[in-house]
């Protein structure tokens, strides 16, 4: 019984050789020879280990303020809180972007785009009441939108960690492999494309710790009318409004037209005159010739 488990486990062990044998080939792949299993996790629970550290929330903030303010006070309060922003250094808070219009003396929109760290923002945000009110205008408008990007900056670091990881892993074997020219090729070409994805990677996190270290500030400007919104005449300026729009668009187009027109009319008027002439000289012509013949033909000797 004993010689039969003997035989039996050398038949085995020729035949693991033979396959490992055969398994043996020039073209390996790289993800074989580098992606080794990882030993499994401990549990949290398990004793002598310490328990998952708790994350704290990554949460990116966006501010939204609209004013109402005096046509005129428009550009000076919004020059006043982008001067601040600049005065505040890149660090603490940059102008992202900034735009204005003006159609006639009441008609007046702007708008600024921002980011500033917390401090700034609370800062901003106790002021701009009182700011308003100085000017003569009041906060029409504000709004505090939240996006949770915990989780979205775990998984990029840990994503980034295990990419460091390979990174790592095939420049030590471009450094000391040697083998035929394509498979250090193919590990030249891999560790240039997982290069390229970890420099990507970086970026998106950059991005994400960003937003969560600063929140975005967007200010909008409106020229607030003489009446209040809720004046019995509200509806009487705007028909008024309305109308003298309509007419005023209405002489504009009037205007376009004969602009357009006018210089088809000064040259087709002429040529139109001297056709007429030339028709009338000729119909003159005929009637003369007409009349002639007539008297011709009723023997008037002066004919």
């Amino acid at each position: 019984m004993r010689k039969g488990l003997v035989l039996a486990a050398a038949a085995s062990a020729l035949l693991a050789g033979c396959q490992d044998a055969s398994r043996q080939h020039l073209e390996e792949s790289v993800d074989m020879v580098l992606m080794e299993p990882a030993p499994p996790a401990e549990p949290a629970s398990a004793p002598g280990r310490a328990a998952t550290p708790v994350v704290a929330p990554s949460i990116a903030y966006a501010y939204r303020f609209g004013l109402e303010l005096p046509a005129d006070a428009v550009p000076a309060v919004m020059g006043r809180h982008e001067q601040a922003c600049i005065a505040a250094g890149p660090s603490v808070c940059q102008v992202i972007g900034s735009n204005s219009s003006r159609v006639g003396r009441d008609a007046v929109e702007a708008s600024l785009e921002m980011r500033a760290t917390p401090a700034y923002v609370a800062r901003f945000r106790a002021a701009l009441d009182g700011e308003a009110k100085g000017a003569g205008g009041r906060v029409a408008q504000q709004s505090v939108e939240s996006e949770d990007l915990t989780r979205q900056l775990v998984d990029t670091e840990a994503r980034m960690r295990a990419m460091e990881t390979l990174r790592d892993r095939l420049q030590q074997l471009l450094a000391t492999r040697s083998g035929p020219l394509e498979q250090l090729l193919q590990v030249e070409r891999e560790l240039a494309r997982v290069q390229g994805e970890l420099d990507a990677t970086r970026s998106a996190l950059a991005v994400m710790r960003t937003r969560v270290q600063t929140s975005k500030l967007d200010v909008t400007y409106r020229a607030a009318g003489q009446l209040a919104p809720d004046s019995a005449l509200r509806p009487v300026t705007d028909a008024l409004s309305q109308a003298a729009y309509l007419f005023m668009s209405t002489l504009g187009a009037l205007i376009m037209l004969l602009a357009g027109a006018l210089p088809l009319l000064l040259v087709v008027a002429p040529l139109a005159w001297l056709g007429w002439r030339w028709r009338q000289k000729r119909a003159a012509q005929r009637r003369a010739a007409e009349a002639a013949r007539k008297k011709k033909a009723e023997g008037d000797p002066s004919a």
